[in-house]
């Protein structure tokens, strides 16, 4: 589940775009080309502030995909909790039966 979850951020009106993985490393770079005119501290400054937003996006992640896993689960130990009270009630009444 967690080889699944990327981060995504971006800087300067969207001229640089980076995604991350989970382990924190970049797995994609994207500067367009119109930021080059920029000068070198301007395109690193925007590739760090995009960076850091990928992090931080990433770093959220597990958590919203541990909850939505954890409401699957309650739902189905519901599902299960309603399926074992059926099959008690079904063998007490096949119990009484029995009995009579």
């Amino acid at each position: 589940m967690a080889d699944d979850v990327r981060g995504e951020g971006s800087a300067a009106g969207g001229a640089v775009r980076v995604t991350v993985g989970a382990d924190g490393k970049v797995d994609e770079l994207h500067l367009e080309p119109r930021l080059l005119g920029s000068g070198v501290e301007a395109i690193a400054a925007a590739v760090r502030e995009a960076v850091n937003a990928a992090l931080d996006d990433v770093a959220g992640k597990p958590d919203r995909t541990m909850q939505a896993f954890e409401t699957e689960l309650d739902k189905l130990s519901d599902g299960f909790e309603r399926a074992i009270e059926k099959v008690t009630r079904n063998l007490a009444e096949a119990q009484k039966r029995l009995e009579q």
